[in-house]
């Protein structure tokens, strides 16, 4: 079977909608945007974390390519 996603939506929908693990969820997001979890959670939290990620950065090239990772140098 081939899943053809062309958009946030259609990977978000896909995500929600078949039974993956935590890492197939992870290995996805990576090979759809470049970017990752350095974590290990549960894929509705993923997909939660996924969601705000992309309304902030959306299309940019210089994304961060951790999400939800709080990198701030700390004192």
């Amino acid at each position: 079977m081939e899943v053809v996603i062309n958009t946030f939506e259609d990977l978000v929908d896909f995500l929600k909608t078949n039974d993956l693990t935590s890492k197939e969820t992870n290995d996805i997001i990576n090979k759809a945007l470049k970017c990752f979890f350095i974590d290990d959670r549960p894929k509705d939290e993923m997909i939660e974390a996924l969601i705000i990620h992309w309304n902030k950065w959306k299309h940019t090239k210089e994304r961060p390519i951790f999400i939800d990772l709080d990198i701030d140098v700390k004192e």
